[in-house]
């Protein structure tokens, strides 16, 4: 079974917890782990937005999250002027630039694209192998 989100958020610290928040509707249909990395990683994805993108209020972040098989896939876009992705190293500031850092370690594929949009997109599979169920 597939199942489709999409939402449009304000650029505001609340879309954060809006984005953590949507993951709980896949509750009972993936395992509790794959939810709680999912709520983790867009978590970090939209706060990299709101720090980076220089939204104005009129412009929203959006989220898409698709469920298909064991696959979760989520999106998150922006109007920011996009970035190029340099390797998290040990001299950067303490308790900045983890957020890319934990997408790569705990997604099974991620990527992104600029298309006058900036995309960030991660894929989670469920690590035990359960299916989704309906």
């Amino acid at each position: 079974m597939t199942k489709n989100v999409v939402m449009q958020l304000d650029p505001t610290p609340r879309a954060v917890k809006r984005a953590r928040d949507a993951m709980d509707r896949f509750r009972g249909r993936l395992p509790d782990r794959t939810i709680e990395d999912a709520r983790l990683l867009i978590s970090e994805l939209v706060a990299n937005s709101l720090r980076h993108a220089s939204l104005r209020p009129d412009q929203p972040i959006e989220i898409s999250l698709h469920l298909d098989g064991r696959r979760l896939r989520v999106e998150v876009v922006d109007e920011g002027p996009g970035f190029e992705l340099h390797p998290r190293t040990f001299d950067a500031p303490p308790g900045t630039g983890w957020g890319l850092f934990l997408v790569a370690q705990l997604a099974s594929a991620w990527g992104t694209r600029s298309d006058g949009m900036t995309h960030v997109w991660f894929e989670l599979e469920s690590p035990d192998g359960t299916a989704i169920r309906p």
